[in-house]
C-alpha cells in the first residue's frame, strides 16, 4: 500500500474495525459506524482485537485503515502484531488514559466526517526490533511500540547488567532495570522514570535506567541507526517486557539486542500538534503557581 508520506493527507474507502474484546460498549459502537461508513459507500468488517496475528494480517490485506475501538494497551498490542502488513491506524478511546486516541466516543461521528473528506494527516512512528539471544542463538525476536524493559522480578531486588552501544561498552548497571523505548512510548514507563518525552515521529530511541544504585547515566537519545545490548550479569530474576504485555525470563549471560525497526507505522492525526495538546490534557506538563489562558 502506498501510503504517503509526513503530513500528506490519506483518503480511504474500506475500514477494518478492531474491537477491544469484553467491551460491549467498543462492539455496540463499532456495530454503529459500521452502518454509517456502509450508508456512505464505504466498506467495514468488523473483528475482535484478540484475532490470531495470521487472521489479522489477512483482514489487513484487504483494507484501507485499521479503527481500533479500545484503550492504548489495545492499540499498541494490534499495531504490533499488524507490523509486517500495517495498515494506517486510528483509535476511538475506551481506555483510562487514551493517550493514543485519536477519537472519542462521543464525537465519532464528526470525526468520521472529516475522515472521509480526507482532512486527516499522516503521522509515521519508528518500532523498536528486539532480540533475545542465549548462547549465540536467537530464541525471541519481535516487534515493540512502546518499549522494551529489562528489570527485575517478583522479589525487590535489583538487578546487574552490562550496557553497550554500537559495541562500545557503556557501563555496568546495579539497577532495578533498564528502558529501551521509542519515541512514541516515551510517555509511558520512560516517563515515570524520568527519561525525556520526545516527539513520536523522531528517528531515534531512548534509553533511561531505572533507580539505579552503582553505574549510572542520564537517559540517552540516539540516532534510529545505533544498536543497544544488554547483557545478564548475574543469575537473580530477571525479565524481558515488551510494551508492559508480554514477558519472558532472561537468564545469567543472555543478551537482549534492540535497535529501531526498518518499518514504520502509519498513524492518522486530525491535527499534526496533537501531542503537544496531550501532553498538557493529561498531564504530563503541568503548569506552575499563577493564572494562565489557554488559546
Amino acid at each position: 500500500m502506498n501510503i504517503p508520506n509526513g503530513n500528506a493527507s490519506y483518503a480511504c474507502g474500506s475500514f477494518l474495525l478492531i474491537v477491544k474484546e469484553k467491551n460491549e460498549q467498543a462492539f455496540q459502537l463499532a456495530k454503529i459506524i459500521k452502518t454509517w461508513l456502509e450508508e456512505n459507500k464505504r466498506i467495514a468488517t468488523i473483528i475482535p482485537a484478540f484475532l490470531p496475528e495470521e487472521q489479522l494480517l489477512e483482514h489487513t490485506k484487504s483494507h484501507d485503515i485499521a479503527v481500533i475501538l479500545g484503550g492504548d494497551g489495545t492499540i499498541l498490542g494490534v499495531s504490533r502484531r499488524m507490523y509486517t502488513n500495517p495498515l494506517p491506524l486510528i483509535g476511538i478511546n475506551f481506555g483510562k488514559v487514551g493517550f493514543l486516541a485519536d477519537i472519542s466516543p462521543e464525537n465519532w461521528q464528526e470525526c468520521f466526517a472529516k475522515l472521509l473528506a480526507g482532512e486527516y494527516k499522516v503521522q509515521k512512528v519508528t518500532p523498536l526490533h528486539f532480540e533475545h539471544i542465549r548462547n549465540t542463538a536467537v530464541i525471541r525476536s519481535g516487534i515493540a511500540m512502546n518499549d522494551v524493559v529489562i528489570s527485575r522480578g517478583a522479589m525487590a531486588k535489583s538487578i546487574f547488567i552490562k550496557l553497550r552501544v554500537d559495541d562500545i561498552f557503556i557501563t555496568d548497571l546495579h539497577c532495578d532495570g533498564l528502558i529501551c523505548s521509542s519515541p512514541l512510548g516515551t510517555t509511558a514507563y520512560t516517563a515515570s522514570a524520568h527519561g525525556p518525552l520526545t516527539f513520536p515521529t523522531l528517528d531515534a530511541h531512548i534509553l533511561t535506567p531505572i533507580s539505579p544504585f552503582a553505574g549510572s547515566f542520564s537517559p540517552l537519545v540516539m540516532p534510529k541507526e545505533s544498536t543497544i545490548r544488554i547483557t545478564s550479569l548475574d543469575d537473580r530474576e530477571t525479565f524481558i517486557t515488551v510494551d508492559g504485555q508480554d514477558s519472558h525470563e532472561v537468564l545469567m549471560g543472555d543478551s537482549i539486542c534492540v535497535q529501531s525497526a526498518e518499518h514504520k507505522i502509519a498513524l492518522l492525526v486530525s491535527d499534526t500538534r496533537w501531542f503537544w495538546k496531550r501532553l498538557r490534557e493529561r498531564g504530563f506538563i503541568l503548569p506552575g503557581p499563577g493564572k494562565y489562558t489557554i488559546s
